[in-house]
């Protein structure tokens, strides 16, 4: 019984390192991906956690600052176009403004994507990407995910 137990767990763990992906350069180059920040669930437990404490001030702060992140966000669209040549070209649409900046992009030799960062455009130089179900996810470099996070391919 302990013996198929133990293969079980071995299983499971070997099948939830398989969830994320190696990055592949043919996968991700002279594509477009929309970087998606989805911040809606930490609005959310923020609001309750406000509720809970009962204080009208608490409440007063988290609306007033969730609707102006919301705001803010709705008006941000960033997207990257990874080129074969290890450029990022990174366009940062906000407010009717566009802006245009150019990064350096790899592969490590365990398949993470690293994006450096511009002068504008931050991201922890620490963070990596990996492949998942066709989305890019963000982990920071202890192997967090990142959820809310996330490019996807836009057409």
């Amino acid at each position: 019984m302990k013996k198929a137990l133990l293969i079980l767990i071995a299983g499971v763990i070997t099948l939830s390192s398989f969830g994320q992906n190696k990055v592949k350069e043919k996968d991700i180059t002279d594509k477009t991906w929309k970087l998606v920040i989805n911040i809606d669930e930490e609005l959310d437990e923020a609001k309750k956690e406000a509720e809970e404490e009962d204080s009208f001030l608490a409440e007063v702060i988290v609306n007033s600052v969730s609707g102006m992140v919301s705001g803010i966000l709705n008006e941000l669209e960033i997207y990257m176009e990874f080129r074969a040549n290890g450029e990022v070209k990174v366009t940062v649409e906000a407010f009717g403004e566009r802006e245009v900046e150019y990064s350096e992009w790899s592969i490590d030799s365990r398949g993470r994507l690293r994006i450096s960062d511009t002068d504008r455009f931050q991201t922890d130089d620490d963070d990596y990407w990996l492949m998942e179900d066709g989305v890019l996810v963000s982990f920071e470099d202890d192997g967090e995910l990142n959820e809310n996070v996330y490019l996807v391919h836009i057409e």
